[in-house]
């Protein structure tokens, strides 16, 4: 089941040209290699028919509108931006018409809150690998006064807020859950460069994990080879007694081998499983970080690609090494055909054993008879 994301970030005056520029694509590149230029064509603005001046449209809300006795100061917040989106496979998944959909039913859901009259902009960007939409409204109340905290005084409001959007969103028809709170998770605010740079160090420590047991699957291996060779140079129809030897001191050598490759087994699928949902966890959170506009955010998608190729790398070279083991086992009839083998060659020398103890009584009895015939 994919979220309901709705995020909130208060903006002050030093910071519109760049949100402006950023959101309205006015930059020849940018630092985000997510953003493909050649489909910015495809953006739209649910709320304007084109490009606006983002300072000059809220010193004009402010000029109408703003009944304050004092002057506004040079930090306060004059515009709260909202990022909507959800995850990828989501949109992917309900297609292109649903996905302008599911922005304009936020939209309408934010004019709800905030008022028709306080939206600035409403940008939808399809340019990026996950549609988002950055919605900035000025925080103007209905008797005239410039307050942000109107909407955003605390995390309570902010949730309930939240959960009013994903209520309105799956009333419109739409499968989405709520997205997790930092209450519940009990997580603290980080920038998300930092939430980036945990994740990329945890990344780390994981493909030194994969490494050594890659180099100890290859260990298994050689020791398998090894001991092919040695078997290939018995011949099985007559077998003598130090090829049997070779063949008994083989057999224990490879069930070491394999109790030490089981165990090895238990602890990669052990591995795997982690590995799995930790990439899922981060599939999850690339998908919500990499909306913002941090310049790290190809460096971070490169190295889970790499994550994903490393794992898939590791379970086919598991699959790989359990067949070698089994047609191995198969070819040289270990385990219950070699027991099977062992006993009938243990019956087999018991037969000849007493069948020679037969013969050489025979032989000393007719060597008596025959001394004593000629005496």
């Amino acid at each position: 089941m994919s979220y309901a994301i709705f995020r909130t970030e208060k903006m002050q005056s030093t910071v519109l040209d760049k949100c402006q520029r950023h959101n309205q694509r006015e930059n020849r590149s940018y630092s985000n290699q997510d953003i493909d230029l050649n489909k910015s064509k495809l953006n739209y603005d649910l709320h304007n028919s084109k490009n606006i001046n983002y300072r000059d449209e809220i010193n004009k809300k402010i000029k109408d509108r703003y009944k304050g006795k004092r002057t506004i100061r040079k930090d306060a917040v004059l515009n709260i931006e909202c990022l909507i989106t959800s995850d990828t496979d989501f949109f992917n998944r309900i297609g292109e018409y649903e996905t302008e959909r599911y922005f304009r039913e936020a939209y309408e859901f934010v004019k709800t809150e905030f008022g028709e009259e306080n939206i600035n902009y409403a940008t939808v960007h399809m340019d990026e690998t996950t549609p988002h939409m950055h919605l900035g409204v000025t925080p103007l109340t209905k008797d005239g006064r410039l307050n942000a905290k109107t909407w955003l005084n605390g995390k309570k409001k902010l949730t309930e807020m939240q959960n009013r959007f994903h209520k309105h969103m799956t009333d419109k028809g739409f499968e989405v859950e709520r997205g997790i709170s930092s209450k519940e998770t009990k997580a603290k605010n980080k920038r998300i460069a930092e939430l980036k740079k945990e994740s990329l160090k945890e990344l780390e420590q994981i493909k030194k994990e994969i490494q050594i047991a890659r180099n100890e699957l290859n260990n298994m291996s050689d020791a398998l080879y090894q001991s092919s060779l040695e078997l290939d140079t018995i011949d099985y129809e007559t077998i003598s007694k130090s090829d049997f030897e070779k063949l008994k001191i083989t057999a224990i050598n490879a069930s070491k081998i394999q109790n030490a490759f089981n165990k090895k087994i238990e602890f990669l699928e052990k591995e795997n499983k982690e590995l799995k949902d930790k990439n899922e966890t981060l599939a999850k959170e690339k998908d919500i970080y990499k909306n913002g506009r941090s310049s790290s955010a190809k460096m971070y998608n490169n190295t889970f690609e790499k994550l994903k190729e490393d794992y898939k790398i590791n379970t086919l070279r598991k699959d790989l090494l359990i067949k070698d083991m089994t047609q191995f086992l198969k070819n040289k009839r270990m385990y219950i055909d070699f027991e099977i083998y062992k006993e009938d060659m243990l019956n087999k020398r018991i037969e000849l054993a007493e069948q020679q103890k037969s013969r050489n009584k025979s032989k000393v009895s007719k060597s008596i008879t025959d001394k004593g015939l000629e005496l």
